[in-house]
């Protein structure tokens, strides 16, 4: 069985989201850990937390342990490290190493982080499967406006297509985020009609028509070009350059070392895309 699976690249390209679908199409149980939790404030608790992790997984299983932030836990050791954490570090990776040999229980391991480089060796050693989830191509961008668009109405000079090819290096956070400052846009040049009280003829039902007034609210809003380009002043890229730059190194690295392994190793993917998608879930599945 693979003892692990490494997700890493930029912070918001939806890691997350990821194992979740992963998940959910395998019929798997998932438990999401934070390295907060299993840090413990005294002696001994830590490794108590830890066990008790692996035996629920094994009593879930098939089971997803999936570990968010995981160079805040598994960062590279150094000999100033005290000896607690090393402690720490040592059980998890003994409890790791024990079901991962035990082919009579389906748990499988899936890091996630946004610093691959930051990753202790020997946990690299333990997720064969490094895969890379990249900013969304020009295709994703406008699938993901798509969808956080749905549910709105868009003037006909709104083209998602031409929003998505002015955020080239964006997120699919960073999407989100455009897409609601420039409903919050919409809202602010609503809100003088809507502070318009009605006129006096018209008002029969105090009640009635405040209901009225808050029905023509909901329904008039209406997204224009001009509030996303607004909204594009206001949002930008939350990724900086460097830290692509150190993730695309990373994944060099690892192409290389892919290279110079065996022919299965070369056969395993780096790079997230659709298909990608298919070979996670079917080798879930398999195991």
């Amino acid at each position: 069985m693979v003892p692990g699976i490494l997700l890493y690249g930029a912070p918001g390209t939806g890691k997350t989201h990821l194992v979740r679908g992963v998940a959910k199409s395998c019929n798997a149980s998932v438990l999401d850990v934070s390295p907060a939790e299993l840090f413990r404030m005294y002696i001994g608790e830590s490794e108590k937390a830890i066990k008790a992790l692996f035996s629920l997984a094994r009593k879930l299983h098939p089971c997803i342990i999936f570990i968010d932030e995981a160079d805040a836990l598994f960062r590279m050791r150094s000999d100033s490290d005290r000896e607690w954490y090393r402690g720490i570090i040592s059980q998890l990776l003994q409890e790791w190493d024990g079901f991962a040999s035990d082919v009579s229980k389906w748990v499988l391991v899936i890091l996630a982080t946004n610093r691959p480089y930051d990753l202790d060796e020997a946990v690299l050693r333990r997720v064969p499967r490094k895969i890379c989830v990249g900013l969304p191509s020009l295709k994703g961008r406008e699938k993901i406006l798509e969808i956080h668009l749905r549910d709105e109405r868009l003037a006909e000079d709104v083209d998602l297509r031409s929003i998505a090819e002015r955020t080239p290096d964006f997120t699919g956070s960073d999407l989100k985020n455009l897409c609601v400052v420039a409903a919050y846009r919409s809202i602010y040049e609503e809100l003088p009609r809507w502070n318009t009280p009605p006129a006096a003829e018209t008002v029969t039902d105090p009640k009635s028509a405040k209901t009225t007034m808050e029905a023509g609210q909901q329904s008039q809003r209406l997204l224009k070009a001009s509030h996303f380009s607004l909204a594009m002043q206001e949002v930008s890229m939350s990724v900086s350059k460097d830290s692509l730059i150190r993730i695309r190194n990373f994944q060099d690295q690892n192409a290389k070392h892919l290279e110079t392994g065996s022919t299965r190793k070369k056969l395993i993917p780096t790079q997230l895309g659709e298909q990608q998608m298919y070979l996670i879930s079917h080798a879930l599945r398999r195991n």
